[in-house]
C-alpha cells in the first residue's frame, strides 16, 4: 500500500511541477541570430563595445512587452556595464559588436536606456537590446545566452535564446 500512495505522491509531484513552470516561455524567436556566432577579432584591453542581442519575433497569437533582455554567460576578460535599447533603423538590424562612440554607434537610431520593447503577435520587433561590454584582460570564452524578460497578459515569462558573441583580443582597426 505505501509504494502505492508514493507511486501516486511520485505522479501528482510531477504533474505539479510540469504545471507550474509557466516562467519558461516559448512566443519568441530571434531569428538567424539564435543559431550562429558573430565575433570581433580587434579588441583592444580597457576599451569598450556594444554587442547586438537577437532582433526578436512574437512567433504567438498574443501582443507582449519585454522586460528586459541580457546576456547570462560572461566569461573571463569581459564585463557588462550596462544595456540599453536601439532602433534597426534604416541600416537595419546589426549583428555582432562593435566599439562604442564609433561612427555608426554614434548614428544609431532610436537607442535609449530603460525602455520596454512591444511586439505585436506575429510580429518583428524593430527595437533590440544591447550590451555595453568592457574587455578587462584575455578573453577566455564566448558571449552566450540571451535571457529575455517578457509579459503576455498578466503573466511574466522568462526565455533563453541562442546568441553566442566571440570577441578576441587582435591588431586594432584603424580609424
Amino acid at each position: 500500500m505505501s509504494r502505492r500512495l508514493f507511486a501516486v505522491f511520485l505522479a501528482l509531484g510531477a504533474t505539479v511541477l510540469t504545471s507550474c513552470s509557466g516562467s519558461g516561455g516559448t512566443a519568441l524567436d530571434g531569428g538567424l541570430q539564435s543559431y550562429g556566432i558573430s565575433g570581433y577579432e580587434h579588441a583592444q584591453v580597457g576599451k569598450e563595445y556594444w554587442v547586438t542581442l537577437p532582433q526578436m519575433e512574437n512567433t504567438s497569437g498574443k501582443p507582449l512587452t519585454v522586460l528586459s533582455g541580457k546576456i547570462v554567460h560572461v566569461p573571463a576578460g569581459l564585463r557588462i556595464t550596462g544595456y540599453r535599447i536601439a532602433g534597426a533603423g534604416a541600416g537595419g538590424h546589426p549583428i555582432g559588436a562593435s566599439p562604442v562612440g564609433a561612427t555608426d554607434d554614434v548614428g544609431r537610431a532610436g537607442a535609449r536606456k530603460g525602455d520596454r520593447i512591444r511586439i505585436k503577435a506575429h510580429g518583428l520587433s524593430d527595437l533590440y537590446y544591447e550590451a555595453r561590454v568592457k574587455v578587462t584582460g584575455p578573453v577566455h570564452g564566448d558571449l552566450t545566452t540571451c535571457r529575455y524578460e517578457y509579459r503576455q497578459g498578466s503573466t511574466t515569462y522568462h526565455q533563453d535564446l541562442g546568441c553566442d558573441t566571440r570577441i578576441r583580443l587582435g591588431k586594432p582597426l584603424s580609424t
